[in-house]
C-alpha cells in the first residue's frame, strides 16, 4: 500500500501519523522512515510483540506501538496529520463512530488514507465464501459494504474524498480523505 504514490503525495517528512490497526507493524515501519513520529496501534497483543520486536530489530526510533483502548483517552484531539487504516475496517462493526473519532484527532487539513476490501461488491460467490470462512471462524466477524457505503460514511463525518483509488478487482480500495480547514483554523 505504501508506495510512491502515497509517500510524498499525501505522507510527509513532518508528519505525525496515527496507523490503525497496524498488526505486526511492517506497513507503519515502513512509514516511519519518512515520517516525523509514528504511532501504531492494535487490539493484538500478539501482533503488537511481534511489531515491538521489528521496531527494535529496525534500530527505529520514531516509531511507538500501543494496545487500542479509547482513542480519545490515548490521544488528544487535533493530534495526528495523517491517520492511515490499511486492511482493518472490514472488521468494525460501528465504522462511523471510528470515522467520528478519526475526525478530531486529526489536525485541519489533515489526512485519512485507508485500504479496504468492500466486500459489498463482491458477486454471489465469493460473498458465500468469505461467509463460509467467518462460519468455520477462520476469519474474525467481518462486515460487508460497498465502496458507495464507505464513501458515504467518510463523508457524512465531515471529511472530502480527495482520491479513490482500486487497488484490485477484490475489490479493495484505497479512499483518501482530508479534514478541511475551516475559517478561524490556523
Amino acid at each position: 500500500y505504501i508506495n510512491h504514490k502515497l509517500l510524498g503525495t499525501h505522507i510527509m517528512p513532518d508528519d505525525i501519523i496515527l496507523d490503525f490497526g497496524c498488526g505486526t507493524g511492517t506497513i507503519t515501519l515502513r512509514m516511519a522512515r519518512h515520517v516525523n513520529k509514528m504511532y501504531g496501534v492494535d487490539v493484538s497483543e500478539g501482533m503488537l510483540k511481534r511489531a515491538q520486536l521489528k521496531l527494535e530489530n529496525q534500530n527505529i526510533n520514531n516509531a511507538a506501538f500501543t494496545k487500542i483502548t479509547a482513542l480519545e483517552e490515548m490521544f488528544g484531539a487535533e493530534s495526528f496529520t495523517v491517520i492511515t487504516s490499511f486492511n482493518v475496517l472490514q472488521y468494525v462493526e460501528n465504522r462511523k463512530e471510528l470515522f467520528e473519532q478519526f475526525y478530531r484527532l486529526l489536525k485541519p487539513g489533515g489526512s485519512l488514507i485507508i485500504a479496504a476490501p468492500c466486500f459489498g461488491e463482491l458477486n454471489t460467490l465469493s460473498a458465500m465464501y468469505v461467509r463460509f470462512l467467518r462460519f468455520v471462524r477462520i476469519m474474525p466477524e467481518t462486515y460487508f459494504f460497498s465502496i458507495d457505503e464507505i464513501e458515504k460514511e467518510i463523508t457524512d463525518t465531515g471529511f472530502t474524498i480527495t482520491e479513490g483509488i482500486n487497488l484490485s478487482d477484490l475489490p479493495e480500495r484505497i479512499i483518501v480523505a482530508r479534514k478541511m480547514v475551516m475559517e478561524g483554523d490556523k
